[in-house]
């Protein structure tokens, strides 16, 4: 059996202390801050992020990028950067 996942908000994503886990993290919830207009005492929700994804699914349209690509590149950066 595999031991859960531990979020680990001081690692570093490349591996030389520059960006971590957590400063993504925090990049993230601002686009969805900003995005939706939430107040930082608002409580974030797992369908403001999929909202946001969404999102970003209209802008691959209509840029023209295969959403399948964007995707596959997203979960393996973020493998790596676990």
């Amino acid at each position: 059996m595999s031991k859960p996942f531990k979020f680990r908000p001081q690692h570093s994503i490349d591996g030389e202390g520059g960006t971590t886990n957590g400063d993504r993290a925090e990049t993230a919830e601002q686009a969805i801050r900003e995005g939706f207009h939430l107040p930082d005492k608002d409580e974030l929700e797992g369908c403001n992020a999929s909202d946001l994804i969404s999102d970003i699914f209209h802008l691959c349209d209509r840029q023209g990028w295969d959403i399948d690509n964007v995707l596959d590149a997203a979960r393996s950066a973020w493998r790596d950067e676990r």
